[in-house]
């Protein structure tokens, strides 16, 4: 784990994390990815400036 990423817990509707799963199967995108995908743009929205985060590179399905 690289030194700036914690663990964290959180809970969420089996739904959701269906359609994430889904994602995953169908892009290769890691669910924990598109969580932290998800909550950068929900910060953004607020208007919310998260400084020092590296640009990933996107990840793509191996085939």
């Amino acid at each position: 784990m690289t030194p700036n990423l914690k663990a964290t817990t959180f809970r969420l509707e089996a739904e959701l994390l269906d359609a994430l799963q889904e994602i995953k199967e169908r892009d290769g995108v890691p669910v924990t990815e598109q969580v932290r995908r998800g909550i950068l743009l929900w910060l953004k929205s607020k208007g919310v400036k998260v400084e020092a985060l590296r640009q990933r590179a996107s990840t793509h399905r191996r085939g």
